[in-house]
């Protein structure tokens, strides 16, 4: 009988981590279960269950996964003073590759769960509100006006989020120079923003 090595074991988490992660984008979260994570790679639902004792333990290891991607990027952007140089580096480094998006479809369901007491998911979300708060205030260091941060994460996401669905091109980066002209000289913005006030201003209460 075969031995198995840490190696093989790590091989073996590797492709149930794929797998998961390949259903949950094209099925959505709550339509995956542990048993059709095993069948998409021919394994048993014990033999997952051999690595991840539970399906919060599995998901929460894809969260630590989209995790570590996003901390790979945010690592280099050390504040270096704001403008359109460093914002568009740091943007150049967080859209380069396609390996973010493959995150959307798992952080969009934790991001819009509701749930009642006791809920596997609950903490997973909050380590994903953790993460966005995060990555907010990374670019806010970046930007002219640290306000803006919020809505530079929310174009951010807009944007992994039509990659994933295949609405938009692979080589996200080649919007960070447009993105940097946008929030690192924000006078646009601030138009927007003032008509924005404006509207709701005018709006009937």
């Amino acid at each position: 009988m075969a031995r198995h090595t840490r190696e093989d074991a790590a091989v073996t988490r590797a492709r149930i981590l794929a797998s998961a992660q390949q259903l949950i984008r094209h099925r959505g979260l709550h339509c995956v279960t542990v048993e059709d994570v095993a069948r998409a790679i021919g394994m048993t639902r014990g033999a997952v269950y051999g690595h991840f004792r539970s399906r919060a333990e599995l998901l929460a290891a894809l969260l630590s996964c989209a995790e570590a991607d996003f901390a790979a990027r945010l690592a280099p952007l050390a504040p270096g003073g704001a403008g359109p140089d460093a914002l568009g580096r740091a943007l150049q480094a967080f859209l380069q590759g396609d390996e973010l998006a493959r995150h959307v479809s798992l952080i969009a369901a934790l991001l819009q769960h509701k749930c009642g007491e006791a809920c596997e998911l609950c903490p997973l979300r909050e380590r994903v509100l953790r993460g966005v708060e995060s990555l907010r205030s990374t670019f806010a260091m970046l930007l002219p006006s640290p306000d803006l941060a919020g809505l530079l994460v929310a174009h951010l996401w807009g944007l992994l989020g039509a990659h994933a669905m295949h609405l938009a091109p692979a080589g996200l980066s080649g919007s960070a120079a447009a993105l940097a002209r946008l929030y690192g000289g924000h006078g646009a913005l601030s138009a927007v923003r003032s008509s924005c006030r404006s509207e709701a201003t005018s709006c009937p209460r």
